[in-house]
């Protein structure tokens, strides 16, 4: 096999872009095949990526690498540490309450509906909305079940605990420090495609970087908004809702779909169909709105240069191909391949 893979590299080492993509093809067989062993690893290289730019900052100071690697990660350490004393026991007891709550408000809805099709005849048959409502209610509580009761017990479950409290934040720390060293290494294991890797990235990180710089602060604007929004009502699980507004600005077009769900269901469960649910609603809408057609332009006007067709055709794409984090990664593996296509397109020129 070792042999196979020599003769092949050998052979197309005069043409960096089909080298590229080979190891490209190499890599993705790789992760796909590995993908649940290999998820603190990803976790850890997702996050070195994000924090070796503060990691630079610091040197600037000047602070030894080291030395600013390890005030990174403390930093980083008593953030998260902050956050699971204080908001992650609030949203773990709204959601469980949710969930409690979901047949009750599932079949305040129900009657709602009922309501609709009655003044509507013909506009939804009753056998239609059963089942729709079955499948969104079962669907509902299967997902909200995995997600609460889902426990680490055994031998794999502290296994896994220990990777994820331990060894991530060990890979992250010497990812950090020693980031010259391993890339280094990986560009004499590739040197055929060094060569055109080198401008493909410097492409790629503007864009990854200011895709998630800005993804990250359209998640903090949306959340704080729609909480204000929901505590001003007095809306039930107003802080879990809010961050669930705010993560699904990371699924492009299907997330705000399936987060406004909930949001109208606890709505109409607490005040009907009243003024002040239209209002709540309505307010709602129009934090969405502005989201969509003010602030997203204004971040990414200028980083994610991809048509709106094309992310939704690489939302189906890669969402059939790798599932929900396919749906989640869609716009930066779309933004890959853009980039991908230019360079063989300006090689081939």
């Amino acid at each position: 096999m070792r042999n196979i893979w020599s003769s092949l590299r050998h052979s197309l080492d005069g043409s960096p872009p089909f080298m590229l993509l080979l190891n490209l093809s190499v890599l993705l067989g790789i992760t796909l095949y590995f993908a649940d062993v290999l998820m603190p690893v990803f976790l850890a290289l997702g996050a070195a990526y994000l924090l070796d730019r503060p990691v630079s900052w610091l040197q600037r100071l000047p602070m030894r690498r080291v030395d600013a690697v390890a005030l990174t990660m403390l930093a980083l350490i008593a953030l998260m540490w902050w956050l699971i004393a204080t908001l992650f026991p609030l949203v773990w007891q709204q959601a469980q309450a949710f969930w409690q709550a979901l047949p009750e408000l599932t079949a305040i809805g129900q009657q709602y509906l009922d309501q609709l099709g009655s003044a509507q005849p013909g506009w939804l048959s009753e056998r239609q909305l059963a089942l729709l409502l079955q499948r969104l209610e079962g669907q509902s509580l299967n997902f909200l079940n995995t997600l609460l009761t889902s426990s680490l017990t055994g031998v794999a479950g502290v296994f896994y605990l220990l990777v994820y409290l331990v060894l991530l934040p060990m890979m992250m720390f010497f990812l950090l420090k020693d980031k010259t060293a391993l890339l280094t290494g990986l560009q004499r294991q590739f040197p055929a495609s060094s060569a055109i890797l080198t401008p493909v990235w410097r492409q790629l990180d503007h864009q990854l970087l200011g895709y998630i710089q800005g993804k990250l602060l359209e998640l903090v604007l949306l959340a704080c908004c729609c909480y204000l929004l929901f505590s001003l009502f007095a809306l039930p699980y107003a802080l879990l809702l809010a961050l669930l507004v705010g993560l699904s600005v990371f699924i492009p077009y299907l997330g705000i779909a399936v987060v406004t769900v909930p949001v109208v269901l606890v709505t109409i469960g607490q005040w009907g169909l009243s003024s002040t649910s239209s209002w709540i609603l309505f307010c709602y809408l129009l934090l969405q709105v502005l989201d969509a057609y003010l602030l997203v332009p204004w971040l990414f006007g200028r980083v994610v240069d991809i048509n709106p067709f094309y992310i939704m055709l690489a939302v189906l794409v890669f969402g059939g191909l790798f599932g929900f984090w396919g749906v989640v990664l869609a716009i930066p593996l779309a933004s890959l391949l853009k980039v991908l296509l230019q360079t063989f397109a300006s090689e081939s020129g």
